[in-house]
């Protein structure tokens, strides 16, 4: 506080895809729902956590892991997630992603929410169809999850996205809950 003054006030300017964050089909899809349209039941329950190696994520590293629609959130932990251990310094174009293919699995499958270890579930520079496969079928992605100390398995996931109304995105605070007795 400066000096005589009641009490600290501070500003936060940012985009909705700041840092951890989820999004609507309104991001990629014209007339798509709007963040405030998505029960917040999407956010909130039973995630698995899947650990998949390579520089991408495709079908065939998602098959190998025998994993299913139950429970109906996924998170995708990757070698992205080293970089959060060491922190991540200026932007790096490469990371792994989603391809669209993959996407297209997930929706098929029908996951209602999938999370990704950076900052955009597909690779920089590629058009949007990772994005549109998802949000098409009403899977929301959250993404910028710091899963570094992480093991994959069975939690419940605690989103809160910030309340904003009529917007494609919003920050979130992501916890995930060991389900372990």
């Amino acid at each position: 506080m400066a000096s005589g003054d009641p009490a600290n006030v501070s500003v936060v300017e940012m985009d909705v895809h700041t840092g951890t964050h989820v999004e609507a089909p309104l991001h990629f899809i014209d007339g798509g729902a709007p963040i405030d349209a998505v029960a917040i039941e999407r956010f909130v329950g039973p995630a698995q956590v899947v650990e998949v190696a390579g520089d991408e994520v495709t079908p065939a590293s998602l098959e190998r892991l025998g994993i299913s629609p139950d429970p109906p959130r996924l998170l995708i932990k990757t070698a992205n997630s080293e970089r959060w251990a060491r922190g991540w310094g200026p932007f790096d174009p490469v990371y792994v992603s989603l391809t669209a293919e993959a996407a297209q699995w997930i929706a098929d499958r029908g996951f209602q929410l999938v999370g990704i270890d950076h900052l955009s579930i597909q690779r920089h520079g590629d058009g949007p169809e990772t994005h549109r496969a998802l949000l098409r079928a009403g899977v929301v992605i959250l993404e910028g999850l710091n899963l570094a100390s992480v093991a994959p398995g069975t939690y419940t996931l605690v989103c809160a996205p910030v309340r904003l109304t009529g917007v494609e995105a919003a920050p979130a605070r992501a916890l995930l809950i060991d389900q372990a007795p």
